[in-house]
């Protein structure tokens, strides 16, 4: 872990991050309409039901309701949105947006701000759907992880450095993809959309799975 640190960095990480999410930003609030947005979203939702029988469907999407409301409307944060970017006032800022294109483009701005807060509780809601469904597989990989690691501490060879530091530096490569799906919008198609969360969880797994077998037997 030490390695990992000193490669990627925290601070380097965090960089990234940003980036990805100030880009995904920009395309989301400036390119893209938002009707266009918001049929992706729901097709989105709507593909989870091929995956989940229509109770757990009806339950995650009434929980990611619950939770949109609750901690992005009854918060203010709605409001706040729309009173700072659509404000009745003459602001400068909104002077500037209108001679240069028009109203509307505050307008998209705000509408897809809601949308993608919209998204980003349906996605949180899904992967903690879904990584509840996989704990059985997780303590199953690990625990095998963790017994092929004491197997190969009694053989003459080395855990090989390689790959402990490619399942080592795997774990940020899935940090990183994790927040993407959060941030960027989907239109790579439904099933890929619905297939996702699922997939990559079972990537975590296996993951800490073999960073836990390839961990090198000298400190």
């Amino acid at each position: 872990m030490s390695e990992l640190v000193y490669e990627h960095g925290v601070t380097k990480l965090i960089s990234l991050l940003l980036l990805i999410f100030t880009a995904s930003l920009l395309v989301i609030l400036t390119a893209v309409p938002s009707s266009i947005f918001q049929r992706e979203v729901e097709n989105e939702v709507k593909s989870l039901s091929k995956l989940i029988n229509v109770t757990q469907w009806i339950e995650v999407t009434d929980k990611v309701n619950v939770n949109y409301s609750e901690k992005y409307i009854e918060t203010g944060m709605q409001s706040a949105v729309e009173e700072t970017l659509l404000p009745s006032g003459n602001y400068k800022i909104k002077k500037i947006i209108e001679n240069f294109k028009g109203d509307f483009v505050l307008n998209r701005v705000v509408n897809n701000l809601h949308i993608l807060a919209y998204q980003l509780t349906y996605r949180i809601s899904i992967l903690s759907f879904w990584f509840l469904l996989l704990i059985p597989y997780f303590i199953a990989v690990i625990y095998d992880g963790y017994t092929q690691r004491r197997i190969r501490l009694y053989e003459p060879k080395q855990v090989s450095i390689k790959g402990s530091r490619v399942w080592t530096r795997s774990i940020v490569y899935i940090i990183v993809l994790a927040f993407s799906y959060l941030v960027i919008p989907n239109f790579l198609g439904v099933t890929f959309a619905a297939w996702f969360p699922l997939l990559m969880l079972m990537l975590v797994g296996y993951a800490c799975k073999k960073t836990i077998e390839n961990y090198m037997k000298v400190a």
